[in-house]
């Protein structure tokens, strides 16, 4: 099977930028920033005029020119004299091409309404884009938490690798510290027909970010 060099160029906002680094080859680049590319708008991203871009991660496979989109979107109301919020997070990974932007997938993972504390986020450190079973594709990897509770257990997490238009996933719970014993931390796989090589780089990725409240 033909080793791809994947050329990558990773554009990042999270404050644990540098891990961002981690199992990419040496021909990555890491710049901050929150913009954009030139043609892309949010509502393309997202379905929405009003929200945050978070991450821009791009690189370049065998089928072209990958442009992901790390971005969130929320809103806070009242109703029957109680305070609720909700955010949505979104992924959205777009194939360039003649100057012009085909979405390729989209993943949209809301919490709403919640009453309570809410959590929904990306987890810093789990973006990478490998390319673990050296095809012509590049997988990109990121993790995220989901909760609304008031008080302390684990979120809702899952690490999704995409590739081209297949998507795999972890789906279980963060891992949560109470002192006396230790809960949470366990997934379920849905990598069928995936190359070995790529449920172990999940695997890695989960391992590494599980404690993240």
């Amino acid at each position: 099977m033909r080793r791809l060099a994947l050329s990558l160029s990773l554009l990042a906002t999270f404050a644990a930028t540098p891990a961002l680094a981690d199992n990419i080859p040496e021909t990555a680049r890491i710049v901050a920033t929150d913009k954009l590319p030139e043609g892309l708008t949010f509502t393309e991203v997202t379905g929405l005029d009003v929200g945050q871009v978070e991450q821009v991660v791009t690189w370049l496979d065998g089928d072209g020119e990958h442009v992901a989109v790390f971005a969130n979107t929320s809103k806070t109301g009242v109703k029957d004299d109680t305070r609720y919020d909700s955010k949505v997070l979104y992924v959205t990974v777009f194939l360039k091409k003649n100057g012009k932007f085909q979405k390729v997938q989209n993943i949209k993972e809301a919490v709403q309404p919640c009453e309570l504390d809410l959590t929904a986020r990306f987890l810093p450190g789990s973006v990478t884009v490998t390319n673990a079973d050296e095809d012509a594709q590049g997988e990109l990897t990121f993790g995220y938490v989901t909760r609304c509770a008031g008080d302390v257990s684990p979120s809702l997490m899952k690490v999704l690798m995409l590739e081209g238009k297949q998507k795999y996933a972890l789906r279980g719970e963060s891992r949560v510290n109470l002192g006396t014993e230790t809960v949470g931390g366990t997934f379920k796989a849905d990598f069928k027909k995936a190359p070995a090589a790529l449920l172990e780089h999940a695997k890695k990725i989960w391992k590494a970010t599980q404690d993240t409240m």
